[in-house]
């Protein structure tokens, strides 16, 4: 039998939105981008379609044209995901506009 690398395996074996968020955040960028499909499935079986969101836009950024200074296209709509993760990693709102 296969094992999960060290990310997938805790993001499989997160019980809550907010586990899964701050898997995905602690997550390396490179395991995102080589293991996409294997993390994918298992947001999608966990119906987490925040994490979803996060993963397409950090491999957007990641895979896309870098402009004349070097920075990746779609910093603000990274950040944006970013902090919306972090919050339900802290069960906070992800709106940021109130309570969870």
């Amino acid at each position: 039998m296969n094992e999960l690398r060290d990310g997938i395996a805790q993001i499989a074996a997160a019980a809550t939105d907010a586990e899964r968020a701050a898997a995905l955040l602690a997550c390396p960028l490179s395991l995102l981008m080589t293991c996409e499909s294997t993390i994918r499935n298992r947001l999608q079986v966990a119906r987490f379609h925040e994490g979803i969101r996060y993963l397409e836009t950090e491999l957007a950024a990641l895979r896309g044209f870098r402009d004349e200074t070097g920075l990746p296209p779609g910093g603000m709509d990274v950040a944006v995901v970013r902090g919306r993760l972090g919050r339900i990693s802290r069960g906070e709102d992800p709106s940021g506009q109130g309570e969870a």
